[in-house]
């Protein structure tokens, strides 16, 4: 009799469960975007969406000038003194990269973006900007 009970009642539930994934639309997204501080030749921005208890953060950067050899955007996240950070380089004239991470790190994101010469040095460093 108990076993039948709680059969019934799981089946219940399950199949609530199934109707509600049905019935209810897809979630609109909650992603934000933002811009990069510039530097000479490099364009870069991003997006951070919360999922649960994280967020997956996106950047990207695209080299905008000939003369530009290359480029870097990155992005930290970082919650006391835990920390996780993505970075996306591109190199060659209109190239461009994105790249993406999930961190439960949600305190503070921070952003910058650099470019640089053919022979490895750093050209320009744009200045940290605090999105969260």
């Amino acid at each position: 009799m108990y076993r039948r009970i709680i059969a019934s009642s799981a089946v219940a539930v399950l199949g609530g469960a199934a109707l509600l994934l049905v019935a209810v639309p897809a979630a609109a997204s909650t992603a934000h975007t933002f811009a990069i501080p510039g530097v000479h030749g490099i364009s870069a921005w991003g997006s951070y969406e919360r999922t649960g208890p994280g967020v997956r953060v996106t950047v990207c950067v695209k080299d905008t000038a000939r003369d530009v050899y290359g480029g870097a955007a990155a992005g930290v996240a970082y919650q006391g003194a835990h920390h996780q950070a993505v970075s996306a380089v591109v190199i060659g004239y209109r190239h461009s990269a994105c790249r993406t991470m999930m961190t439960r790190y949600t305190s503070h994101l921070a952003v910058d973006a650099l470019s640089g010469w053919r022979n490895g040095k750093v050209r320009q460093v744009g200045r940290v900007r605090q999105v969260f």
